[in-house]
């Protein structure tokens, strides 16, 4: 018996080692074609994004660099002004991250499979960058007025530490409303934005509106655009929820943020002072919780520049607030009056 089963088992074997040889040879063959269809399939992924209060489909887009229409199709929403809280889109073509490591346990991070999108529930990273740098040219304020195109750059300081008059006539006309009518711009409020300047590399500071007169259809009764003391602004390069943040930390000052419109609201007053303000151009003001009292406008006061559609800065995805300013490592510096900011 042993001589039939010996050459039964040989049988096997040999059978197993060409078996095996065979699965050796087709891995060895197979594996450059997985990587690369791992390569292909991570670097375009569909990106599963959850809707929060305040978002929109223009931030949403913006925030991951694709048009809205891509979304509206891979969705097929018939209804894109009006997204549910809790409501999950398909973001199509995103840069996705490198898969993670491969686990043979098949738990949660293994490595998909071949041709498999990488999907990700949020993309937002644990702490959010500061787009904080080196001023390039401190002191010094690189203007532009987005409603009719100027540049202008504007000194904060002389030599003597005072801000040269041309400054502040340079100031009251780029600042001015759109029939013309200027108002003094407040000095202060002019080393305020000199700050957030410096802060973020000496970048653009791009004016959405500065003085408006009293109008008995503003919002609020009293505005500190009317008297030249506010700038709803935005800067080149850096996502409003940045410079939102930044404008917090600012003593003395109203900081406003507008999620659904283009710019943050700078003031300067006796107290700080911050609220949120969920409305879209033309409707009224829809602050998120009690309204303030403190509120400087409505995003319909700021007018026509509201509704420019065009951002220069990478819209990202309304970050929630935790009700106090963030910290700062602010170098303090002094205005016309010696005052500390």
């Amino acid at each position: 018996m042993r001589g039939p089963i010996a050459g039964v088992n040989g049988g096997i074997f040999a059978s197993s080692k060409r078996v095996y040889a065979a699965c050796v040879s087709f891995r060895h063959a197979w594996l450059p074609a997985l990587a690369l269809v791992m390569i292909s399939s991570s670097a375009l992924a569909d990106v599963i994004h959850i809707v929060t209060r305040g978002h929109t489909l223009d931030a949403i887009a913006h925030r991951y660099h694709v048009s809205s229409q891509s979304i509206i199709a891979a969705n097929h929403l018939k209804d894109a002004n009006h997204l549910r809280v809790g409501q999950t889109l398909t973001i199509p073509g995103v840069t996705a991250p490198p898969p993670p490591a491969a686990n043979t346990h098949g738990a949660p991070g293994a490595t998909p499979a071949p041709g498999h999108a990488i999907v990700a529930v949020a993309l937002r990273p644990t702490t959010p960058p500061t787009y904080a740098a080196r001023a390039k040219t401190p002191g010094v304020l690189h203007l532009k007025r987005i409603a009719t195109g100027e540049d202008t750059n504007v000194r904060i300081k002389d030599r003597r530490g005072r801000m040269p008059p041309p400054s502040l006539t340079s100031m009251e006309h780029l600042m001015r409303y759109p029939n013309g009518l200027t108002h003094a711009i407040d000095p202060r409020l002019i080393t305020l934005l000199g700050l957030v300047s410096d802060h973020f590399g000496s970048r653009n500071i791009e004016i959405i509106s500065g003085f408006r007169p009293y109008s008995p259809t503003q919002y609020t009764a009293h505005s500190n655009h009317n008297v030249g003391n506010a700038a709803d602004f935005r800067v080149t390069g850096v996502p409003n929820e940045a410079v939102r943040d930044f404008c917090r930390t600012l003593h003395n000052t109203g900081c406003g943020y507008y999620p659904n419109s283009v710019f943050v609201h700078l003031d300067t007053r006796a107290s700080s002072a911050y609220w949120v303000d969920l409305s879209r151009p033309g409707e009224r003001p829809r602050y998120q919780g009690a309204a303030p009292a403190d509120a400087d406008e409505g995003t319909s006061d700021v007018g026509d520049a509201s509704h420019l559609g065009s951002t220069s800065e990478p819209v990202t995805t309304p970050t929630p607030d935790t009700g106090a300013p963030p910290g700062s490592d602010l170098t303090p510096m002094t205005d016309p009056s010696g005052n500390a900011q």
